[in-house]
């Protein structure tokens, strides 16, 4: 019986999850790019949905809008909040709205100084007492990370992670990301496949434990995710 890629239990009703979400794809992505998907319980799917959901609108909201690896997004964005969506029902539009004013609590004008997110920051262009700062909560993105790096893992090794392996994810600063890490994602072993112009996925495994492995995911040429998937040790 297959299982679910999330919680490993076995499927009797299988749904198909999408590693890197639908809406995620930018209006770039030609036709013949495959999407991933994977194996998924239906309470998985539909729980890791509503966070992608909530994700996406808050990072499509900070990604440059000129970027070609970014292209629709926002757009797609304003449209899961009602803006700009027609015909919906009565319930789908307070819902939309609901959204809307959720995520508008979180944001705030940008104050010089202010730390930003890896990746992202001011566009530039565009004044700087006209940019807005939007919150994201830490949680919302390490779930949906994690989520992301064990649906490569399945589609690149036919795995689901199990213990004693952990899937562990780190959002750096370019600057910042030690010269060790740097030369593995360099070296000839290293996989990397690209799903048009959205997605790019490097995966390297260690030479005396082929069950441990590295990933460094670009999305949309602006967040960069970081993870390690290694026995749970404490050394």
């Amino acid at each position: 019986m297959e299982r679910c890629v999330h919680c490993g239990e076995g499927l009797a009703e299988e749904t198909r999850d999408h590693v890197f979400p639908a809406s995620w794809y930018p209006l770039t992505t030609p036709s013949e790019v495959e999407r991933w998907t994977v194996p998924s319980c239906r309470k998985c799917n539909c729980t890791l949905g509503k966070k992608e959901k909530e994700l996406f609108i808050r990072l499509a909201m900070c990604v440059d809008p000129r970027k070609a690896e970014a292209a629709g997004l926002s757009a797609k964005a304003m449209r899961s909040m009602g803006i700009g969506a027609e015909g919906l029902s009565v319930k789908e539009r307070w819902h939309r709205r609901a959204l809307k004013l959720k995520v508008m609590a979180s944001m705030w004008r940008y104050e010089p100084g202010t730390p930003t997110f890896p990746g992202f920051g001011l566009h530039r262009g565009f004044p700087t007492d006209e940019q807005i700062a939007i919150n994201i909560p830490s949680n919302l993105l390490q779930e949906v990370a994690k989520k992301i790096v064990r649906g490569c893992e399945y589609r690149l090794a036919s795995r689901v992670i199990e213990e004693p392996y952990v899937v562990k994810v780190y959002f750096v600063h370019s600057e910042n990301v030690p010269e060790l890490v740097v030369r593995a994602f360099q070296t000839a072993g290293a996989q990397t496949t690209q799903l048009g112009p959205g997605f790019r996925v490097t995966r390297v495994t260690a030479h005396d434990e082929p069950n441990s492995a590295i990933y460094k995911i670009i999305i949309w040429k602006t967040l960069v995710i970081y993870a390690s998937i290694l026995p749970d040790r404490e050394d």
